[in-house]
Formats: C-alpha cells, structure tokens, sequence
C-alpha cells in the first residue's frame, strides 16, 4: 500500500505569480469599467440612484465613512474608550479567574442535580 503523497511547501514559480497578479488586476478593472455599468442597467432603480447622486455631486465612497455624523460619533467615543481603558482591566485578573470559577461552579452544579 502507498503511503499519501504530501504536498511540498515551494514557492510558486514567478511567471505564475506575476500572471494571478495581472489576472487580478484586469478582473477588478473589467468589473469596474464593464460589468458595473452592465449590471447598473439591470438593477431596479439603480439608475435613478446613480442619477440623484451625480446631481448633487456626492462622493459616494466617502459619503458612508466620512459624511454621517454617527460615525463620526462613534470614531469619537472609540477613541476615547481606547485611550481611557485602564490596563489592569485586561489579563488575568483576580475578577477574570473569579467569574470562570464561578461559571465552573454553576455548571457543575448544573450537571449534578439538573435532570438528564
């Protein structure tokens, strides 16, 4: 009986890398030039949606990270929450081990007098 051959871990020839590479890149501009505007036609209201936003010369791939005041909300008390956080909150902590002693102790305590 034959054993099961392995597959060796060697670097990929660089003809090959260089044409995935390549290929990528002409695949995102091939969606982005002809198959966006294809399917713009083909999608309910997309037209109209695309039409309401050149009229009022919104950028939307910046609108939805930028131009909301929730997410500049939340980029705020993110940061403040970041730089706020005390670290011995954070490890192995006397309240950390203490709530997985007690979890450890309801399920035990589960197993032993719960029904099966």
């Amino acid at each position: 009986m034959e054993e099961a051959s392995t597959t060796e871990n060697r670097p990929m020839p660089r003809a090959k890398a260089w044409g995935i590479l390549l290929t990528t890149f002409f695949s995102l501009w091939l969606f982005g030039v002809v198959v966006g505007p294809w399917l713009q036609h083909h999608i309910y209201s997309m037209d109209e949606i695309v039409q309401v936003i050149e009229e009022n010369d919104i950028d939307s791939g910046a609108y939805f990270y930028t131009e909301i005041e929730g997410s500049y909300t939340g980029e705020k008390y993110l940061r403040q929450s970041l730089e706020l956080a005390a670290p011995d909150q954070f490890g192995m902590t006397l309240p950390f081990i203490s709530g997985i002693v007690a979890c450890l102790a309801l399920l035990g305590l589960g197993f032993k007098y719960l029904p099966e």
